[in-house]
């Protein structure tokens, strides 16, 4: 065969990234519709797109490099003159003949030219006659510049208070960049420097040989200092001396001849040696922070690229109030119990005697550069043993923990306030703002005062950058923010603290327009988290959003189940004049003998509601007789004072008067916990299904998310049939808190792809892909908890997974989190142990951090849940009885028999543990396995849950527990209720 056809081509397809000019569709793998989508998915400015009879041809303006095997149709590169699908040798292009595409189909070519085929135009396939047209104009002046990069927080306190004060002098400018140099140097690996760069074994043989000197030079110190103190105060024992001086006879002390110059010698002895103690702490602290900050700083730079974003504002600090080291109470007792006390009072009653002087004087510049700071909110960090030196200018600092003070008077201490207000009201007087913020913030502690000062004289950048670096609370640094007009970063604080409403009450008195565009802000981030009712609620006050809060109303009545319930009640009390059209549907939602837990829904949003209305005493009046009904078969839901209410509500005079409220009919399921019931109670797993559940999770009104791995998440009733389904691969669920969003995860290698899934709009948006060694499992909407490395974060999935908080410096590597609505645990592994912390939301304040216990078995289990609460379990073997397991914690060990248990298996036991309940798991058989579900409290067996396998999965929602495996049988138990439901997913 002649012609190109009978070219053999050896490489026929591209690879990798390419430098792609155009892409080709064929018609034997895409539809037309298809091939439209894609055209218009992949379109660029100034590009061109024809159609062949064997397909269309995307053509691009310019190349661009792109991944060839993420690219739905065919990558064409340009060789010579023409676009090709593959990367031709030079041979092989002399031998073709001239076109303008070449197809290589198998190892042919086929040679098309642009003049057989027929232009398309993308831009009248777009329907765009339902949009309105309206008015444009130039936004280039009001737009912000985009930023590259997160704002960083300013923490110059120079740059926040401008010039007013003092530059800094050039000998401590020298010094902090040397120690800066010195710090990059030890944190850039492979930089040759004078010393080691610090390494985990570095540091650990480093820090210890320092540690140990250290306390050998304060043991030899304080050893001889105590002891020529104590031989001072008493009489001296005679000792055994040498031959040559045995006719001397021994001395003894007489208080009458006391040696004054011994006591002066032995005290300034003393006294340097002290001094010398603190400064080997001091030195051994720094090494030690230095050591750290170097170790933090290398693990960082190489995984930097698997993390987040960095976050623009500080994380929050710590809710434990922090007091003074313990070598520092330890030095404060030793110089309190001797006579170095006397002396450093000395030297800093002298030094508060020239600072008063200074203030007496009026000389506020230097008075102001030696006083000294009065103790405030931030706690006590102990004792000062040194005299202050004097400022070489008036900044501010931003440690927001306590500090160290010295100790004097009360009295002296109310006139030295007195001293400084004084100092203040001058400063004020003569408009000398920066000098008068120092001494409200620095000296006097006074630092929500200071707010207030810069806030009056119309300084909120300044107030605002200073409440960020002082850790004020949230509400507070969200008003001061949005009156700079840094909205960035008030937006970051509000979303990381929900602190939104409490900002937005601070601010609708004397800034009503940017309360209403945080109140904007605030309802759209409430439908993120899948809470439309509440963001109608908060909208609703700014009139000209009324028509998005009605289409938030239209989107929750979509959605159906008890979100429509919510949105019906909703539109009674906003817009009772369109409930007219809503009468069939209460008609039939009354009717329907089916529709019970809808109506008990229905029930519970009226009793919401204190202010009664016309369209609510409707609603209750159509529907009340109904719910009667409903109470008074098995199903009940409402309590008697409920059902009263509800019929008061309903405003029937004849309804009140026929059934008086003692005829109401009770709730005997009330109260009818799990841990209530008298007898264990027993289940069976139900049949097997034909899917692979790879995580499951309850939703509201009855229905279930399930993951099922490549093929994708899907929602379904109770029972069993499909509402929806989502194309995303899900191996793991992390639900919304309002359960109406969740996350997917499919791990993809070293890291896990992430979709967002809104189960209101039935939509899935994909958010990319991350490097995480811990999740939690639960997140409110927007913000989640991830660990990587040394670092916890909780990112914003809806900004591109901005960090809005973190702590980059933990001592250990994340990892494992568990977490409830209310807490959060990170087991971290350290080199010497593993750590617990705990932490409280959802303000994500730190409660504690311990060392895991020591196992008092060698072969046992370490079990803690989201409070922090960790139990040691192992089996005991008992002759003529079944075998028990102990379980261990603080002090206390309780015993729970397993009857059946065999242990021929791997993993013969999965313990869970919950803050009310222990869930135990054990095999009974070969394919058997038997659950036990125990109340911690009453150390009661309350339910056994036979199943058929023994790897079956359990996920608790609140007070919910669903378990499946992975051959399709789901069973779902309520613990308030003592409620179970079964499903075989098909």
């Amino acid at each position: 065969m002649s012609g190109p056809d009978a070219v053999i081509i050896r490489r026929p397809a591209l690879s990798g990234h390419q430098p792609i000019e155009a892409l080709w569709l064929p018609v034997e793998r895409f539809s037309e519709q298809e091939r439209a989508r894609l055209i218009l998915t992949h379109w660029q400015t100034d590009a061109r797109a024809y159609r062949f009879a064997d397909g269309d041809l995307l053509r691009f303006p310019k190349a661009r490099a792109m991944l060839c095997e993420g690219l739905a149709g065919w990558p064409l590169i340009r060789q010579g003159r023409a676009l090709c699908s593959a990367r031709l040798s030079p041979e092989e292009m002399q031998r073709l003949a001239h076109a303008d595409i070449w197809l290589v189909r198998g190892t042919r070519v086929n040679a098309l030219h642009l003049r057989d085929a027929t232009a398309l135009a993308p831009d009248q396939w777009i329907d765009v006659s339902q949009y309105a047209l309206l008015d444009t104009y130039d936004c280039q002046d009001v737009l912000p510049e985009p930023l590259a990069d997160p704002l960083a927080v300013q923490t110059d306190i120079r740059e926040i208070l401008g010039d007013s004060l003092a530059p800094v002098s050039p000998e401590r400018e020298a010094v902090m960049q040397a120690l800066l140099e010195r710090q990059r140097q030890a944190a850039t690996p492979g930089v040759p420097a004078a010393r080691h760069t610090p390494g985990p074994a570095n540091n650990r043989h480093s820090t210890g040989e320092l540690k140990n000197g250290l306390l050998g030079l304060i043991a030899l110190a304080v050893g001889i200092g105590l002891y020529r103190f104590l031989s001072l105060d008493g009489p001296q024992l005679p000792t055994a001396t040498p031959a040559t001086e045995s006719a001397k006879p021994p001395r003894s002390v007489d208080p009458s001849t006391f040696d004054l110059g011994s006591v002066l010698v032995w005290t300034v002895i003393g006294a340097a040696l002290f001094t010398l103690i603190l400064m080997a702490v001091r030195a051994w602290m720094r090494r030690n922070g230095t050591l750290s900050a170097a170790r933090n700083t290398s693990t960082a730079t190489t995984a930097n690229a698997a993390r987040p974003s960095k976050p623009s504002v500080p994380p929050r600090a710590s809710g434990q109030p922090r007091g003074p080291a313990r070598w520092r109470r330890w030095l404060t007792r030793l110089t309190q119990n001797s006579r170095l006390s006397a002396l450093y009072g000395k030297r800093q009653a002298a030094y508060m005697q020239r600072m008063l002087e200074m203030f007496e004087n009026g000389d506020l510049e230097e008075a102001l550069r030696h006083a000294i700071p009065l103790g405030g909110g931030q706690g006590d960090a102990g004792q000062a043993f040194g005299t202050p030196n004097r400022r070489q200018d008036l900044t501010l600092t931003q440690q927001s923990g306590p500090r160290t003070s010295m100790l004097f008077e009360a009295d002296l201490g109310t006139h030295l306030k007195q001293v400084y207000r004084q100092s203040f009201e001058r400063l004020d007087r003569e408009g000398r703002i920066e000098e008068a913020v120092f001494v409200l913030a620095e000296l006097l502690r006074a630092r929500h005062e200071a707010l207030d000062y810069l806030e009056k004289h119309q300084r909120h950048q300044q107030a605002a950058d200073l409440a960020l670096a002082w850790d004020v609370p949230s509400s507070t640094i969200v008003r001061l923010l949005c009156l700079a007009g840094d909205w960035q970063r008030a937006l970051q604080v509000a979303r990381r603290d929900n602190a939104f409403a409490d900002a937005v009450l601070l601010l609708e008195k004397k800034w009503p327009e940017a309360a209403a565009r945080l109140r904007l802000e605030w309802a759209l981030a409430l439908t993120e988290k899948g809470l439309w009712l509440q963001a109608v609620d908060v909208i609703w006050s700014l009139p000209a959003e009324h028509e998005r809060a009605t289409q938030w109303l239209l989107a929750a009545e979509a959605a159906g189940g008890s979100l429509a319930i919510g949105a019906l009640v909703k539109r009674a009390i906003l817009l009772p004049d369109t409930l007219s059209t809503y009468e069939s549907w209460v008609e039939k939602l009354r009717n329907d003998p089916e529709r019970i837990m809808e109506r008990a829904t229905l029930a519970q949003a009226l009793l919401a509601h204190k202010a009664h209305s016309p369209a609510l005493a409707w609603l209750a009046a159509a529907t009340v007789r109904a719910m009667i009904r409903d109470q008074a078969g098995p199903h009940a839901h409402l309590t008697q004072n409920q059902l009263q209410a509800l019929v008061k509500m309903s405003k029937d005079k004849l309804l009140q008067a026929d059934l008086p409220g003692s005829a109401l009919p009770k709730n005997k399921l009330l109260n009818q916990g799990l841990e209530r019931v008298s007898d264990p109670l027993s289940f069976s797993a139900p049949e097997r299904g034909n899917r692979t559940l790879c995580d499951a999770v309850p939703l509201t009104d009855g229905r279930y998310l399930l993951a099922l791995g490549e093929a994708g998440a899907l929602v379904v009733e109770a029972s069993g049939k499909t509402a929806f389904h989502f194309p995303v691969p899900a191996q793991t669920i992390v639900l919304g808190h309002s359960r109406q969003v969740a996350l997917a995860l499919a791990r993809r290698g070293d890291v896990w792809r992430i979709c967002k899934l809104d189960l209101v709009n039935r939509s899935a948006s994909d958010l990319g892909v991350l490097m995480l060694d811990a999740f939690a499992k639960n997140f409110d909407g927007t913000s989640w908890t991830v660990g990587r490395g040394s670092q916890l974060r909780v990112v914003d999935v809806d900004r591109r997974f901005e960090t809005l908080w973190h702590v980059g410096d933990l001592p250990g590597q994340v990892t494992f989190l568990r977490d409830d609505e209310c807490n959060e645990s990170v087991l971290l592994e350290t080199p010497h142990n593993f750590q617990l912390w705990h932490y409280r939301l959802p303000d994500r304040r730190l409660l504690s951090r311990d060392s895991m216990p020591a196992r008092r078995q060698e072969h046992s289990w370490q079990v803690y849940n989201a409070t922090g609460r960790t139990t040691e379990f192992w089996i005991e073997h008992e002759a003529d009885s079944d075998p028990m397991l102990r379980a261990y914690e603080g002090g206390t060990s309780k015993r729970y028999p397993l009857p059946g248990l065999i242990q021929e298996f791997t993993d013969p036991l999965y313990i869970y543990s919950f803050e009310q309940w222990l869930v135990v798991c054990y095999a009974t058989g070969d394919d058997e396995a038997r659950w036990h579900f125990i109340h911690r409290h009453s150390d009661r067996l309350c339910a056994v849950l036979h199943w058929p396998l023994h790897h079956a999965q359990l996920r608790c929602v609140g007070n919910e527990w669903v378990l499946f495996d992975h051959q399709g049988r789901l069973w779902h138990v309520d613990t308030t209720r003592s409620m179970t439901r079964t499903l075989s997913v098909q």
